[in-house]
C-alpha cells in the first residue's frame, strides 16, 4: 500500500519542482535565475530602475563562497549590460534567518517585452 502511495506521489512532486510558480512568473518579465545550486533566489523584482531580490540558503552549512553574474540584454540579444553584482553575507553565516539581499541597478528604465535579464549564481569566487 505504501508503494503504491509513493509511486503515485513521486511523479507529481517531480513535475511541482520542474515549473515553480515563481520562476514561471520572473520568466513573463523577461528575467531568469540560475545555477544556484546553494542559494535559492527570492523576490526577483524590477522596481523603477534596479533589479532586486534576495539568496536564501538551501541547506544547513554556511555558503563561503561565491558570487552573482548578471546580463541585461534588448529583444534582440544585444547585451546592455553585463557585471558581477556585490549582495549582502547573512547567507555567509551559519544560522543566519535573513536572505542575502542584492541591487543591481539598470542603465535604463526597465521595459518588459523589450528588456531581458540573467542573473547566475556561481558556488565559486569571481575571478576577474
Amino acid at each position: 500500500m505504501n508503494k503504491t502511495l509513493l509511486a503515485a506521489l513521486l511523479p507529481l512532486f517531480v513535475v511541482g519542482c520542474a515549473a515553480t510558480p515563481d520562476k514561471t512568473a520572473l520568466q513573463a518579465q523577461g528575467i531568469s535565475v540560475d545555477g544556484a545550486s546553494t542559494v535559492a533566489f527570492r523576490s526577483v523584482r524590477v522596481e523603477g530602475t534596479t533589479l532586486q531580490g534576495s539568496l536564501k540558503r538551501i541547506g544547513r552549512n554556511p555558503v563561503h563562497f561565491g558570487h552573482l553574474d548578471y546580463t541585461v540584454t534588448d529583444a534582440s540579444g544585444k547585451t546592455l549590460q553585463s557585471e558581477q553584482t556585490d549582495y549582502s553575507g547573512a547567507i555567509k553565516q551559519r544560522r543566519s534567518p535573513n536572505a542575502s539581499l542584492f541591487s543591481i541597478p539598470l542603465k535604463q528604465a526597465w521595459q518588459p517585452g523589450v528588456h531581458r535579464a540573467s542573473i547566475v549564481w556561481h558556488d565559486q569566487p569571481h575571478q576577474p
